[in-house]
């Protein structure tokens, strides 16, 4: 199966799991469904465990990419979900370490479709961040806490930045296990070394 939409069926897979967390937890944090931090109900468990599982899979996923920037992002995202935000900083700090390390990895090479994509995302997220420190520094209205229609910025920065991905998956690669492959290389060489010796003694 090509990469590529392996990616997209995991990516609306994702997205699918984000709002069942958001409308589950959403509820039991303010009493209806106003929106809520993400990360709030992706930390949540059972939702914890279905995020870890996807994160690990994007981290298999990201060595057929060549890219240490990119498995250190889905490291971090995988690291940042085992980590409760509601006791240290880690989690804020690893969430923010992924992110750029991601954006900065998808930054767009070609394609209008790619570039209108990445600057589309980066401003989303751009706005998000320029929202929480606003309300951490200066809010004090309810429409600043646990609950706001402003998290719904959160939402779309999140699942867009993970499609980011697929524009950065070569078009015709496929799935396959690299490391199996060149141990089947390898196994090939010493057998044509072991033969070559035997002919010639």
């Amino acid at each position: 199966m090509l990469f590529r939409k392996l990616w997209l069926y995991g990516w609306i897979l994702l997205v699918v799991l984000s709002i069942m967390a958001l409308w589950d937890v959403s509820e039991t944090t303010c009493g209806d469904r106003t929106p809520i931090l993400l990360s709030r109900a992706l930390t949540t468990d059972p939702w914890r465990g279905f995020l870890l599982a996807f994160s690990l899979v994007a981290v298999a996923g990201s060595f057929s990419l060549n890219s240490r920037i990119m498995i250190v992002g889905f490291v971090g995202f995988f690291s940042a979900f085992l980590v409760s935000m509601f006791q240290t900083n880690a989690h804020n700090t690893l969430i923010a370490i992924s992110s750029v390390a991601i954006m900065y990895e998808c930054f767009p090479r070609h394609s209008l479709i790619w570039k209108i994509h990445w600057w589309v995302t980066a401003f989303v997220g751009l706005s998000f961040v320029s929202w929480l420190i606003y309300s951490d520094l200066y809010c004090s209205q309810p429409e600043c806490g646990n609950c706001s229609y402003y998290y719904i910025l959160e939402y779309l920065f999140f699942w867009s930045m993970f499609l980011l991905v697929y524009w950065r998956i070569p078009y015709k690669k496929q799935i396959a296990d690299e490391i199996a492959s060149q141990n089947i290389e390898t196994n090939l060489e010493e057998t044509n070394l072991l033969i070559g010796k035997e002919i010639i003694f």
